[in-house]
């Protein structure tokens, strides 16, 4: 559990500071919480949110932020609430999870259970280093499920079950607990967690393993699954659904489906508030929009407009103009651009899933969600005939799960076929009967 900075930084000493309000005046201002002043240039004060280094360090995503310059008291205050809303609500989260990972049922189990062991490895470094915090909670599920779950022919808990005495046969029975009642989805959950927790282990804790089979869910055999190919929309929709909530009164929806159709970001990643109002058009990069994705934690800037030459003219380009348009329409309620009325973010969970599918109904579009927006952004940049180095770069994917988001669309089976005969967009016969003119 965090606990509370104290002193002076903690803000429970307001400090005043006196600037100019306009020439010859002056007033004082009480700084709210976490709150730094700054003299700049021009002369004008600057107003920063800091976040502490206690919060950090246990793993905050948040960072500084500008408040705006020459403030009045209630400008700065309200600037600065959205801020603390955002830190309290990580705050509150963590520490509801935190009883949670300590333990995965009310009692511990004994050492060297099946229930300690994957009690303790939700409490390791190798477990909070290396599962990133939106999927943990599904981990904790998983292996409480697990652990209490009970042997259909001895009736005890799996749980109890010391990890020498976990067996091949045992791992296939509880893998088919879940499997046979149609659950196969959860089940292979159930061996890719657990196999992953007896990894990690065994090293640690090499005496409490068997010998012959260290890890009994590598021998469990799954059976085959039809996965489901989830859906995308175009371009069209897109902006049909985005003008259609601005003029319902909810523009945070319709930046939220343009920041995953044109900028590829994950609906988990919007609605923690990856997407900052601080990275777009900044005075440090004015042409670019700095979008952070909470998966990997990667960073990539968008350019918004480029010189192209034109005629022996060089013209200014704006690639997402309709984008920003629908950007320009929504209120700058908090640092993120998309959140609630309130300026509080949507945070983990589907709450912003459903209010757009929500909002698609009464658009009359039911099919219409925020997944497959992206998924639509991602068939776009095949689409586009990019390279998959250049599909990662504008999407920060670092693995081949890339290639699963963009779909086998008409337009792309049909630039393949041209592509195999040698017809190019200007041909209507190969290139071997017809041959090129040269370019004057």
């Amino acid at each position: 559990m965090v606990e509370e900075p104290s002193g002076q930084q903690a803000g429970t000493q307001p400090r005043k500071r006196r600037r100019s309000a306009a020439k010859g005046v002056s007033y004082e201002i009480v700084l709210p919480k976490y709150v730094q002043p700054k003299v700049l240039e021009s002369g004008k004060t600057g107003f920063y949110w800091v976040l502490p280094t206690v919060y950090k360090k246990a793993g905050c995503p948040w960072r500084s932020c500008t408040l705006g310059e020459n403030l009045s008291q209630n400008e700065l205050d309200i600037a600065a609430e959205a801020c603390m809303v955002r830190l309290n609500e990580w705050r509150e989260n963590r520490n509801r999870q935190a009883p949670e990972v300590r333990s995965l049922e009310e009692g511990h189990f004994r050492f060297g259970t099946v229930g300690w062991l994957l009690d303790y490895y939700v409490t390791s470094d190798a477990f909070i280093e290396r599962v990133a915090e939106p999927s943990r909670a599904d981990y904790l599920q998983i292996f409480k499920r697990v652990s209490m779950l009970r042997s259909l022919t001895s009736g005890v808990r799996y749980g109890d079950v010391h990890v020498r005495e976990f067996a091949v046969l045992t791992a296939i029975a509880v893998y088919h607990l879940f499997s046979d009642t149609g659950k196969l989805r959860t089940a292979e959950k159930v061996i890719i967690y657990c196999e992953t927790a007896w990894a990690r282990m065994q090293p640690l804790f090499p005496h409490l393993f068997r010998r012959d089979v260290p890890n009994p869910w590598s021998g469990v055999t799954k059976k085959r699954r039809e996965k489901k190919t989830k859906g995308h929309v175009g371009r069209k929709p897109v902006y049909q659904f985005a003008w259609g909530a601005v003029e319902k009164g909810r523009p945070e929806l319709a930046a939220a489906a343009v920041l995953a159709f044109e900028f590829l970001m994950r609906p988990s990643s919007i609605s923690a508030g990856y997407a900052e109002w601080s990275n777009y058009r900044s005075p440090a990069a004015p042409d670019k929009f700095k979008v952070r994705h909470r998966k990997n934690g990667g960073e990539v800037d968008h350019p918004l407009e480029a010189k192209i030459l034109f005629n022996d003219k060089w013209k200014t380009v704006r690639f997402y103009d309709e984008a920003e348009q629908v950007f320009a329409r929504v209120p700058r309620r908090s640092p993120s651009i998309v959140s609630k009325r309130n300026g509080a973010l949507y945070g983990d969970g589907t709450l912003l899933s459903q209010e757009v599918r929500e909002m698609a109904d009464q658009l009359g579009m039911p099919e219409f969600t925020i997944d497959k927006a992206r998924h639509g952004g991602m068939t776009e940049l095949e689409e586009s005939e990019l390279t998959e180095g250049q599909g990662k770069a504008l999407s920060t994917h670092r693995s081949s799960a890339y290639r699963l988001y963009a779909k086998e669309t008409e337009k792309r089976v049909l630039t393949a076929t041209k592509r195999r005969f040698g017809i190019s967009e200007n041909e209507e016969s190969p290139s071997e009967s017809k041959p090129k003119k040269p370019r004057k």
